[in-house]
């Protein structure tokens, strides 16, 4: 290689150094930035504390009542307004002995009534209520309910604390029944917030 050579080959060199220095100084100063993407939890259906049932206190969320209700046809209508009579049996406390007593062969659902408040069920971002931030969910082995079913929501009203609603479960438009001497016994019932 003669110096002719060698001093294109050097100059090469030179220059690729000066447009790669050029270069790596556009990229700091042209507002391309180290991205840091912080970890967020996701987020997950909770239970809400139901222990105060029938009366859940100032302020809070919970179960206000559950009934035993005649079966309706159109469960999005009947259960879209306060229910104050014409239940089978209800019950302030999930807990307790249903008040009233339900007739065998004859079709009913199942019905809670709960209050969320705006921690649990509020959208400060888009200042909405939203129902799909609670979701109520039951079990009845006497009436073949399986673990967990999501049971069906109808928005009663709300106000700028609470909205209240029904859950109901009708046995897929069937409704339930039972036999002469069974008794309802909900096995298991879960109020859930998504945090």
């Amino acid at each position: 290689m003669n110096n002719k050579d060698r001093n294109v080959l050097k100059r090469s060199v030179q220059l690729g150094l000066v447009f790669a220095l050029a270069f790596s100084l556009y990229l700091s100063f042209s507002g391309i930035e180290d991205v840091t993407i912080s970890q967020v939890e996701p987020k997950e259906w909770e239970p809400i504390s139901i222990v105060g049932d029938g009366d859940p206190g100032v302020g809070a969320s919970g179960v206000l009542k559950i009934f035993i209700y005649p079966h309706q046809a159109d469960p999005g209508t009947a259960y879209a307004s306060n229910i104050s009579s014409g239940w089978y049996a209800h019950a302030d406390y999930l807990n307790n002995s249903l008040t009233g007593e339900v007739p065998y062969d004859t079709a009913f659902d199942i019905v809670v009534k709960v209050r969320g408040n705006a921690t649990h069920a509020y959208n400060t971002t888009s200042n909405t209520w939203m129902w799909d931030w609670i979701r109520s969910n039951l079990t009845c082995a006497d009436l073949s309910i399986s673990a967990n079913t999501s049971m069906e929501e109808v928005n009663i009203s709300y106000s700028g604390t609470y909205i209240w609603g029904h859950y109901y479960l009708n046995n897929g438009g069937a409704g339930y029944t039972i036999s002469h001497g069974e008794s309802v016994n909900v096995t298991y019932y879960k109020f859930e917030a998504y945090y």
